[in-house]
């Protein structure tokens, strides 16, 4: 197992916790400003407020049913001899697919409520929110949360080297 990846349940937790913190903090801060016509201090407020419940609601959707559905997708597209590169990278964009989906339709829910608009909206919404999430789960989310699992493997090795 690669030391930049979880080996068990309570990593996994830990490493998709900040995959997902971290996504909902930037899409809702960058859809809550767009909607609110700018950055501003409502805004941030705004999306603060609605962090928690976007979080649960997204660790829940990504868990349960996204999460496995890409997995199933990755191990069609993946041979177990591809590289843990293009494993991540099947995974993400199968995972980013189905969030994006998701995600656009119940941010507008909380934005508007439950109402046609939200379908309306979403051919201009999704493609832009698949857009930025693909950049920010490649490029800063995903990296951020390998580096604070190989930085625990790390740990681990460095305790057991002392405790010998």
């Amino acid at each position: 197992m690669e030391k930049c990846m979880p080996r068990n349940g309570k990593e996994g937790l830990l490493y998709g916790s900040i995959i997902c913190a971290l996504t909902c903090i930037f899409m809702a801060t960058i859809n809550i400003c767009i909607n609110m016509g700018g950055v501003s201090g409502k805004a941030i407020i705004t999306s603060l407020k609605v962090f928690p419940l976007v979080f649960i609601i997204a660790m829940i959707i990504e868990t349960f049913i996204v999460g496995k559905i890409a997995n199933k997708l990755m191990n069609v597209f993946t041979a177990p001899t591809d590289s843990l590169n293009a494993h991540i990278l099947f995974r993400t964009f199968f995972t980013v697919i189905g969030m994006s989906i998701i995600m656009t339709n119940v941010g507008g829910s909380l934005a508007s409520g439950l109402n046609i608009e939200v379908l309306k909206n979403f051919p201009i919404c999704w493609p832009r929110n698949f857009c930025l999430v693909i950049f920010l789960e490649l490029l800063i989310v995903q990296p951020i949360a390998r580096t604070v699992i190989k930085t625990m493997h790390k740990n681990d090795v460095d305790n057991v080297t002392l405790s010998a």
